[in-house]
């Protein structure tokens, strides 16, 4: 298995695009700088296909990254109406260029610009494919942020303003630094001020949560129900705070999201102000922090896959597919359920450390609404000991008693749909506990024929199993009291 070349940006607006994307999607999902190969010859390279490519699950991601210089010395309409067409207009075209190829030729994107390396990772099947088509826009913040006379200076939203009515001065209630539907013909086209996405991406900082609120802002704002959002942030707060009454996405409470259809919803200036001075914002915010946790041990597994270091396990010679799989369904798992999954797995290590490094294993069901697959995770912290053979002899064993510890958790949980597997080998070091090593796995249920229960019957035995009835599963539902009154977020 080869290393997985990755760009990291051409610009300093684009590495910073680069550097959040990572930290919400991480590195094995993200791809600053990827290339087709529609203009490689013999002497050159390909030509660039997006600034920065997000492939999750069923999402692709899209950006388009653009610093236009604000001319400050021409009149402030013809200067929007400059850096707008330079900035935003010019990234929709592009935007559109990487949709249709991406369309056409899926299987010739590559990660480095010789077109060497095709994406390492599937994209998901056109049929189930959904693409967000994203621009982001740099240079217009701090005349925006002097006309609004604004801290921040994040554009004003406003889904009426279609296409080149943005720099129309003659249409009623013409102002600059208004952004709405900038490609009312074609896909929907996300315009962020650098501002308002870092704002999102550090609220939404997991590919669920992100993916559900561009899914989310899309609808809302081709629906004709917004009026005016007065930046990215408030429109965000909104969101997070009807998150937190009812747990589904969306701008309005479901309890009023029926009298909302007949109601145009106005964000007004403060509500990200009102969000983040509330209790439940400052307590979720400590959990959050403890949360990455489970980012970090993603990210530990996918440095061997980047790297291409990672080892055959159970049989199977490791790809970046393979591994990707496994990977993928840990970091599907929205922020709330990665707080659960944290300490879970914190709490098997200490656990282990407790009992002098014994083995522990801890399961956990995270409580999930259809259709979402009913997945289980299942810990197993089992340190070596000098005793236990070489360490390539432990790693076999180890990994053939995480294999099993997940198959009897499948047959004792016959609802289960997904098992994903993991095991460690802990240490300490001046004082600090750290892993050696880990494996991965992700299962399906299996098919239950006489062979494989008479494998798992001997299995037990062999790796010393506990008695179902002995073992106990960790059921999981985080549950916010909501701190916000209803009434007041119907925006009516």
């Amino acid at each position: 298995m080869s290393s997985i070349i990755r760009g990291d940006g051409f610009t300093a607006s684009e590495r910073k695009l680069g550097q959040l994307a990572d930290k919400t999607f991480l590195r094995l999902w993200s791809y600053p700088n990827t290339f087709n190969d529609r203009t490689k010859n013999a002497s050159g390279g390909g030509q660039e296909f997006t600034d920065l490519l997000v492939v999750f699950d069923k999402h692709v991601l899209l950006f388009s990254d653009k610093e236009i210089e604000w001319q400050t010395r021409s009149p402030l309409p013809l200067a929007w109406s400059r850096w707008y067409r330079k900035a935003i207009k010019e990234s929709i075209g592009q935007l559109e260029g990487a949709e249709r190829w991406l369309k056409q030729h899926p299987d010739r994107i590559y990660t480095d610009k010789a077109c060497t390396q095709p994406l390492p990772i599937d994209l998901p099947p056109i049929e189930d494919r959904v693409v967000h088509l994203i621009a982001v826009a740099s240079g217009a913040n701090a005349a925006c942020r002097r006309f609004f006379d604004h801290a921040r200076g994040t554009f004003m939203l406003e889904p009426g303003v279609k296409g080149d009515r943005h720099v129309d001065q003659n249409r009623t209630g013409y102002n600059p630094f208004v952004v709405g539907d900038a490609n009312p013909d074609g896909s929907f086209v996300h315009i962020f001020d650098p501002i308002g996405l870092e704002f999102v991406l550090n609220e939404l900082d997991t590919a669920a949560d992100l993916t559900a609120y561009l899914v989310a802002r899309t609808n809302l704002f081709r629906s004709g129900k917004l009026g005016v959002a007065t930046g990215e942030e408030d429109l965000l707060a909104s969101y997070l705070m009807n998150g937190f009454i009812d747990g589904s996405p969306g701008f309005v409470p479901k309890k009023l999201r029926t009298k909302a259809r007949r109601a145009v919803l106005w964000i007004p200036e403060g509500e990200y102000e009102t969000y983040v001075s509330s209790a439940v914002y400052e307590a979720f915010s400590k959990r959050k922090r403890a949360s990455l946790y489970w980012d970090q041990m993603i990210e530990i597994i996918s440095e061997d896959v980047l790297g291409g270091t990672s080892i055959a396990i159970l049989g199977y010679q490791p790809t970046a597919s393979l591994s990707e799989r496994a990977l993928r369904v840990m970091a599907a798992e929205n922020r709330f359920n990665r707080i659960q999954l944290a300490e879970a797995l914190k709490g098997a290590i200490e656990q282990a450390v407790a009992d002098d490094m014994a083995r522990f294993v801890r399961r956990l069901l995270i409580a999930r609404k259809p259709p979402q697959r009913r997945t289980a995770y299942l810990f197993l912290v089992a340190p070596y000991h000098k005793g236990d053979g070489s360490y390539d002899d432990y790693r076999e064993y180890r990994a053939a008693m995480l294999e099993t510890y997940c198959i009897a958790f499948a047959d004792e949980q016959r609802k289960l749909q997904t098992i994903v597997g993991l095991a460690l080998d802990i240490y300490s070091e001046d004082g600090i506990i750290k892993t050696r090593s880990e494996d991965l796995v992700a299962m399906d249920a299996p098919d239950w024929t006489p062979a494989l229960k008479s494998e798992l019957a001997t299995a037990r035995v062999r790796f010393g199993l506990k008695d179902p009835r002995e073992f106990k599963v960790h059921g999981s539902r985080m549950k916010v009291k909501n701190p916000f009154r209803l009434k007041k977020r119907s925006g009516n």
